[in-house]
């Protein structure tokens, strides 16, 4: 199951436009309505000091978010996106074994 940590800046800047962001990601995850592949574990939690959403998702080609997000993106909903990788702590273990 490869999770990402998704971190998205949404494009805020009037009360309408925060208003319009926060209520389109509480839709999202409320239906589910994800690109295919991709299916929420966590969140979404919503920072309260910047305009910012964070999910945990499931995604098995990230390639797939490629559209909804640059229509997002497009759209002026979003502003930019961190996508991280997040390892299990054996991952980490199996690395400094290598490293020895």
């Amino acid at each position: 199951m490869p999770l990402f940590l998704d971190e998205i800046w949404l494009n805020a800047s009037s009360r309408e436009d925060a208003a319009r962001a926060y209520t389109a990601f509480r839709a999202m995850a409320e239906s589910g309505s994800f690109p295919p592949g991709v299916t929420l574990k966590a969140g979404p939690w919503f920072s309260n000091e910047e305009p910012k959403v964070i999910l945990i998702l499931d995604i098995q080609d990230h390639t797939k978010t490629f559209t909804a997000f640059s229509l997002g993106v497009a759209g002026g909903l979003i502003r930019r996106r961190r996508l991280e990788p997040i390892v299990e702590a054996s991952a980490v273990d199996e690395l400094v074994a290598a490293l020895r």
